[in-house]
């Protein structure tokens, strides 16, 4: 197999990242004042990085501000899941693999990408100060990824992506199952999307206002069962018909 577009990936160091959080606001105002990540290597600790054994094939991202096209958004995060999909979960769940991402190899991409307006746009978007699951979701690099990975559906012949691009879309159709407890479930936020998909195709318009009541319905659901032993489609028949009843009473 030709590795000559593999490269290894990195990890920024435990003293690297424990700097990165006890010098955050002089960190923050760094990044923007630099449209380069030269200060980087002079400002850190030394030996930063810690390069693993893991390789990937190299990519690279299209610059698009804020995320306003979404096209680009789309292309974007289909590159960064098949670049990294392949990649061990401890890796994938690990902020000094996204740091490196953020701070070296897409450094003027996620600064780009996410507009820098006070320190706690880097503490909650670049480590994991919400904790792993939450931090993964916010993620600038992490959050592109996990929504691929959490709405791809290989069984689907027509487009594996449709999920992917319907809550691309429309970022508040994805928002809430972010925030909610069964969020590192793969069928559940499938068919939690899948069900309300199903729901606003059928009306002809969408209200996002119930996407929060539907991820309060399936915590509920699993304050009485366990969600696990629920299927992706036992979770997408539930929340169609859930959708279909909030709208009929608010028509």
């Amino acid at each position: 197999m030709n590795t000559s577009n593999q490269i290894n990936i990195y990890l920024f160091s435990d003293e690297a990242t424990e700097f990165l959080k006890k010098n955050l606001s002089s960190i923050t105002q760094l990044i923007i004042d630099n449209d380069d990540n030269d200060w980087v290597k002079t400002t850190f600790p030394k030996n930063y990085l810690q390069k693993k054994v893991f390789k990937i094939e190299d990519f690279n991202l299209k610059i698009n501000p804020e995320s306003k096209d979404k096209e680009i958004d789309f292309e974007n995060s289909l590159k960064i899941y098949n670049a990294l999909k392949n990649l061990p979960n401890y890796i994938l769940c690990d902020e000094r693999f996204w740091l490196w991402l953020e701070f070296e190899k897409f450094y003027k991409f996620s600064k780009t990408c996410m507009k820098i307006r006070r320190s706690t746009t880097i503490s909650d978007h670049r480590y994991f100060k919400l904790g792993v699951r939450r931090g993964i979701m916010f993620g600038i690099l992490s959050r592109m990824f996990y929504r691929v990975y959490l709405t791809v559906d290989e069984n689907n012949v027509n487009d594996s992506y449709e999920l992917t691009k319907w809550v691309i879309d429309n970022v508040e159709r994805y928002r809430n199952a972010t925030r909610s407890s069964f969020s590192s479930q793969k069928k559940l936020v499938r068919g939690m999307l899948r069900g309300e998909k199903k729901a606003v195709d059928e009306k002809g318009y969408e209200d996002t206002s119930i996407y929060p009541e539907i991820s309060k319905f399936i915590n509920k659901i699993g304050g009485v069962q366990l969600l696990d032993a629920i299927s992706e489609e036992d979770i997408e028949e539930l929340v169609y018909k859930e959708m279909l009843e909030y709208y009929n009473k608010n028509s």
